[in-house]
C-alpha cells in the first residue's frame, strides 16, 4: 500500500470535552462531536502493550484508530467505537503527510452519562 493507505470499514464518533454549566450554576463536563454523523476509520488493536514515554510519562496505548487527516483532532478528546469509550493519548500525523491520522487510545474507565452528551451544531 501506498504511504498509510489503509481499509477504513469502520465507524466512530469523536468527541471534545467541554464545561457546560446547569441551572444551579454547577460545571458539568459534557462531550460534544467534532463532526457530523460518524467518520470512517481503520481500526486494531494493538498487538501488545506498546508505551509512548513523553517526560518521563508512560501511557498505555490499546488501540490504534486511523481516519482521514483533519486539523482538528488532539490528544484531549475521546472517541466512541461500538459504545466503547478510548482516550486519546497521542496523534501521530504520519510523517507529515496530509492524508491520515493515527489516533493512539485507551480505554476509558466509565463511559459519559448520555444526558451529558450534546449534539454535533448546537
Amino acid at each position: 500500500m501506498a504511504k498509510g493507505n489503509v481499509l477504513k470499514d469502520k465507524k466512530i464518533t469523536i468527541y471534545r470535552k467541554i464545561i457546560t454549566v446547569d441551572d444551579w450554576g454547577n460545571q458539568i463536563s459534557s462531550y460534544q462531536p467534532i463532526h457530523p454523523g460518524k467518520l470512517w476509520a481503520y481500526v486494531r488493536q494493538l498487538s501488545a502493550t506498546e508505551y509512548f514515554a513523553a517526560a518521563q510519562v508512560q501511557n498505555k496505548e490499546e488501540m490504534l484508530f486511523t481516519v482521514n487527516w483533519r486539523p482538528d483532532i488532539t490528544p484531549q478528546m475521546y472517541i466512541e467505537y461500538k459504545g466503547v469509550w478510548y482516550d486519546i493519548k497521542r496523534v501521530d500525523t504520519f510523517e507529515g503527510y496530509k492524508e491520515n491520522l493515527h489516533l493512539y487510545a485507551s480505554q476509558t474507565l466509565r463511559s459519559p452519562d448520555p444526558d451529558n452528551i450534546i449534539p454535533y451544531g448546537q
